[in-house]
């Protein structure tokens, strides 16, 4: 994971929100364990996206999720 992090130019704590989103693919051969990551999955396309956002949220904005306060 700190590889990882390192890799994509952000914290460990934002690799786990990518890796918790679905945003990067990641296994755990046992819970607890560090988690498994392809550096070819570090590399897509989805992935630079989210971890180049600045800010929050570092997951994918579609256009079905519903905003919590509307512009008024």
């Amino acid at each position: 994971m700190t590889e990882a992090a390192k890799a994509l130019g952000v914290t460990n704590h934002a690799i786990r929100r990518l890796i918790k989103s679905g945003i990067l693919p990641a296994v755990q051969v046992v819970p607890g364990a560090p988690y498994q990551i392809r550096t070819d999955d570090l590399a897509s396309e989805a992935v630079r996206t989210a971890a180049a956002r600045k800010g929050r949220p570092r997951r994918i904005i579609d256009s079905d999720t519903l905003p919590m306060f509307t512009d008024t």
